[in-house]
């Protein structure tokens, strides 16, 4: 049995161990709530050009492509950007995104003259595949807590670059969906070529199902469309020039900042699990510590007794 003094030291330690955790989750809290907001309040604008690309598209001149981004190909090369962490203690939020990134490269590899390529947005993804003899075409760290729009113009510009000078036919992106504080779920979305049906899939998918978002109404994102018809000036196709790349540019920003609400809160979780962990093993030691204590007080009861006894005789 461990001495008294090895038990306090545990007590000790685990205490502190506690308010660690309960401080980190805390945090993660406050974290996770400022960064569905941010996703949040970018909505409106994804929302205003969702409407407007449909309107568009459904009011051109058929025929042509508008756009490179528009452009679809024999696919050849594939482009999947995963999005993860660069801390750890979040629970099991990186090893979900980079499970599923490998189901997708194992499904998507089946054809043999197919290339897939990685392009890695935090730490932990970038370590996982190059540990794996996988190197990431390109890798970006520093877009946890509460990224800007001008942040993501690097990954934006690769992604973009890509796709135009056609060493990738077709990019994806797998990411953590916030749905709620208690609930996420790893997606995996097509970004280009560019299709209406994705845009509206990551417009719809900003607002959680639970908690104080949970009221924008999301159905507006299909209501809104096809409601009137447009004049173009100076022309479709530099409309969509301008319009696209920003829509690119939002959907890459709204992943990211999914991913960041995503990890606040598994990694709020792990600490509120890990917390209420120390204070069950608190529990225990005090009980050991307790039996420990009685223990020595028997043992010198005893001691005195037997040597009481042996005076008396």
């Amino acid at each position: 049995m461990a001495t008294l003094r090895t038990i306090r030291l545990r007590i000790k330690g685990t205490k502190n161990i506690k308010q660690i955790t309960r401080a980190m989750e805390a945090v993660s809290a406050v974290k996770m709530r400022k960064s569905q907001q941010a996703a949040l309040a970018a909505r409106p604008y994804a929302t205003a050009a969702l409407r407007l690309l449909k309107n568009i598209h459904g009011s051109s001149v058929e025929g042509g492509v508008l756009s490179p981004l528009l452009e679809k190909r024999e696919v050849k090369n594939t482009l999947l950007v995963v999005v993860t962490s660069d801390k750890g203690l979040a629970g099991p939020f990186n090893a979900n995104v980079l499970k599923k990134a490998e189901q997708f490269i194992k499904n998507t590899a089946v054809e043999p003259k197919k290339v897939i390529s990685i392009a890695a947005v935090g730490k932990k993804a970038g370590e996982y595949f190059s540990r794996r003899g996988r190197t990431p075409a390109n890798s970006w760290t520093g877009h946890g807590d509460f990224v800007e729009l001008g942040e993501v113009e690097h990954v934006f510009d690769f992604v973009r670059k890509s796709f135009e000078q056609k060493k990738v036919d077709e990019v994806f992106v797998v990411y953590t969906n916030f749905l709620s504080a208690m609930k996420q779920e790893v997606v995996v979305r097509k970004l280009l070529p560019f299709s209406e049906e994705g845009l509206e899939e990551m417009v719809k998918g900003i607002a959680p199902d639970k908690g104080r978002f949970a009221e924008v109404n999301v159905q507006d994102v299909v209501d809104v469309v096809n409601v009137g018809e447009y004049l173009f000036e100076p022309s479709p196709k530099e409309i969509f020039d301008t319009l696209l790349p920003t829509l690119l540019k939002i959907e890459i920003y709204h992943a990211i900042l999914e991913a960041n609400a995503s990890e606040h809160s598994s990694r709020m979780i792990a600490m509120r699990n890990a917390t209420d962990n120390a204070g069950e093993l608190i529990k225990s030691y005090t009980v050991s510590l307790n039996k420990a204590r009685q223990s020595a007080i028997n043992k010198e009861l005893a001691e005195i007794t037997g040597g009481s006894e042996a005076l008396t005789q």
